[in-house]
């Protein structure tokens, strides 16, 4: 969200910057033009109230009745209406490109998620559309899931989940996801480190500081490290092998789904139309 504000004010603060010195630069040139006009003698513009009019008809594109007497003032006439046409493409410009990033958000994981009984899974790694495909099979199609990853730019699963776009091991990340009102949270491990263990155990702690009733299961790859766990409420670990293991065979009761039903009040659900296969 704060992402999403930042590149907001950028836009803003560029078209007032620029559009500020657009419309400078033109009543400048409209000071001239009214310079040019009073030296001839035959202008209708009298005073510098009219002249502000003229400028004002003539930089927004509405037209004005006053025809330049000379040939100078009819350059710089055509100056001030040529940074009238800049200046409404760059309102236009901006504007649009505004109403595409708060469109966008939702795609581009800009969002704070209100939600209660939700599952948050944390990484977007080759496990996650099998691991969601067994939480919507199961808790239905209807179940809240909610990603959170910094290694992709867009929702890899619009429709299905929301996804957040952001540090998973940032407080104002879990406060997004509404980790505090979450079920189950489930840890994915992070392939981008060299040891994704201490990684999954900065998360675990955070999440554990924000809710202590969570149902949290961790993707474990080094059976050695769950020493590593013992200060974070851990309700089970899985590995790799056990996961594509289940997937693979389709286990009707696989060891993931079996902690979170043991330790959270959620129901499996026999749901007539499948949700869409993410697989």
């Amino acid at each position: 969200m704060l992402g999403l504000n930042r590149r907001i004010y950028e836009r803003i603060k560029n078209m007032l910057v620029w559009g500020g010195m657009l419309l400078g630069i033109s009543f400048g040139f409209s000071i001239i033009f009214f310079e040019l006009e009073q030296l001839s003698g035959r202008t209708i513009v009298n005073d510098l109230s009219e002249l502000y009019w003229w400028w004002i008809s003539t930089v927004t594109g509405l037209g004005s009745s006053v025809t330049p007497t000379t040939p100078e003032s009819a350059v710089v006439a055509t100056i001030v209406v040529i940074l009238g046409f800049l200046l409404l493409g760059l309102v236009i410009s901006e504007i649009s490109a505004i109403i595409r990033m708060i469109y966008s958000r939702k795609e581009e994981g800009n969002i704070k998620v209100r939600a209660r009984q939700h599952i948050v899974v944390f990484g977007y790694t080759s496990l996650t559309a099998g691991v969601l495909k067994l939480l919507k099979r199961t808790f239905g199609k209807d179940l809240k899931v909610v990603l959170i990853s910094n290694d992709i730019e867009f929702n890899p699963f619009p429709g299905q989940v929301d996804f957040i776009h952001d540090n998973p091991v940032d407080h104002s990340t879990l406060v997004d996801a509404s980790v505090f009102q979450a079920t189950a949270a489930i840890i994915l491990a992070n392939d981008r480190f060299r040891d994704p263990d201490v990684y999954s155990v900065v998360i675990a702690s955070g999440i554990e500081q924000m809710n202590s009733k969570v149902v949290t299961i961790v993707e474990i790859v080094d059976e050695s490290n769950k020493d590593l766990f013992k200060l974070t409420n851990i309700d089970g670990f899985i590995n790799r092998k056990e996961l594509i293991s289940d997937l693979l065979q389709n286990n009707p009761n696989p060891k993931l789904l079996r902690i979170i039903e043991k330790e959270s009040q959620l129901v499996s659900k026999e749901t007539e139309t499948p949700g869409k296969d993410l697989l």
